[in-house]
């Protein structure tokens, strides 16, 4: 089965502050990318969907399509340009005496939900909330 995407260039366009301005080619592979991230943090809600596993009522094909646009909005160079999260997990790299990306263990010490901010960015998760399609599990402000 195919990955779904829940958002189209389209509706970047309706639901992001700041148009899009690179590659249109990087945006279809950022919107599946966010669309993986949005089915991770939906997997445990309940919601009807039709034989695709698409989202039928209204509101939540509407979440599902604003938390994707609003994950690539984050990831844009004017956020964090980081879709595959690496900066999200890294802890600091240490040789020897050598500390390298940070002088201490702080970023082993965040939360799940911390690091999910700092991957996707909270307007995904409070998207996702506020339509109660989110496992409470993640949802902790």
């Amino acid at each position: 089965m195919p990955q779904r995407v829940y958002a189209t260039p389209t509706d970047y366009t309706k639901y992001a502050e700041e148009d899009w301005d690179g590659d249109p080619d990087v945006l279809e592979k950022r919107l599946r990318s966010a669309s993986i991230e949005v089915e991770k943090l939906t997997r445990l809600a309940r919601y009807d969907v039709d034989d695709d596993g698409y989202p039928t009522d209204a509101d939540g094909t509407e979440a599902f399509a604003e938390a994707t646009c609003a994950i690539v909005e984050y990831w844009s160079p004017a956020g964090t340009d980081d879709p595959l999260g690496v900066d999200a997990s890294a802890g600091a790299v240490k040789i020897l005496s050598v500390s390298l990306g940070t002088t201490s263990s702080n970023n082993d010490a965040r939360t799940g939900h911390d690091k999910l901010v700092s991957r996707i960015g909270e307007r995904a998760i409070d998207i996702l909330a506020n339509a109660g399609l989110l496992r409470a599990a993640v949802y902790h402000s």
